[in-house]
């Protein structure tokens, strides 16, 4: 992704972005599956000496096994778009590294030892060592950690708040960036616009539409079921989308101080 000293910083910020909509769309699939009624088959085979589970169980049963399938994908999806945010750091790690090489004259060979090190670091010390070395962060670091603790919940507590969740709080809280869209009316009156009903909305008086950001959380206390809307769901898939371009903007700072052009 580096040629001479020229880096495609574009390709690098699409590991991230792929890996995201990925994720994205699979819990779409899944989720929507899962909460859709008339989907009711789980059988992968019609052939009952295979079968392991049987035939005609109540509905609780199955709706049970609905809520375990919903909590499933979640977690795969979320584990691959923050595997993917993984490598999408490695990938800033290796040209910021690359870089300095190229402008200090200095051999690559330390580079290289420095990136397979790198590579088997957690997300947080990927973090810390990408400040520390090129003084490349992200303004999201908190969040997007979180966002990992839910992943680790998901994966290895099939979503049940654990000790390592809450540490010395009283309860875990997720925290992410999401985005309000509403209209709002000359006397400040604001109306939400997540979801337009069939019929529009009217405004009288006249208004402008608007979009905020704002910072969402949602608090599960140890042993509950660490459960997220779809619009949850997808507000995460944005936030990790920006988080990663915001970072991108600011290694391109680095790059471009210490000599590389940059292809955007």
């Amino acid at each position: 992704m580096e040629s001479g000293n020229t880096t495609d910083m574009g390709a690098i910020l699409e590991i991230a972005l792929k890996g995201v909509r990925r994720s994205a769309v699979f819990m779409g699939l899944g989720v929507n599956a899962a909460r859709n009624p008339e989907n009711c088959n789980y059988q992968l085979s019609g052939i009952t000496q295979i079968q392991l589970v049987p035939d005609n169980v109540p509905e609780e049963t199955v709706a049970h096994f609905k809520e375990e399938f919903q909590i499933w994908i979640v977690a795969g999806a979320l584990r691959e778009a923050t595997e993917a945010f993984a490598l999408f750091l490695d990938e800033l790690h290796r040209a910021c590294g690359i870089i300095l090489a190229l402008k200090n004259n200095t051999s690559l060979e330390d580079v290289a030892e420095k990136q397979s090190k790198y590579a088997r670091e957690g997300l947080p010390n990927k973090f810390n060592i990408l400040d520390q070395r090129f003084g490349v962060k992200s303004a999201f670091k908190e969040y997007l950690l979180l966002v990992n603790q839910a992943r680790n919940c998901l994966t290895h507590r099939r979503g049940i708040v654990g000790p390592e969740d809450v540490k010395d709080q009283s309860q875990f809280t997720l925290k992410w960036r999401g985005l309000d869209i509403f209209a709002e009316e000359p006397d400040g009156n604001k109306i939400d616009l997540t979801e337009i009903p069939e019929g529009g909305v009217l405004l009288e008086n006249g208004g402008q539409v608007k979009a905020q950001v704002v910072e969402r959380s949602r608090s599960f206390e140890k042993g509950a079921l660490l459960s997220l809307s779809p619009r949850d769901l997808a507000e995460v898939c944005w936030f990790l989308t920006e988080a990663a371009k915001e970072i991108t903007r600011t290694t391109i700072e680095f790059a471009q101080a210490n000599g590389a052009t940059v292809e955007e």
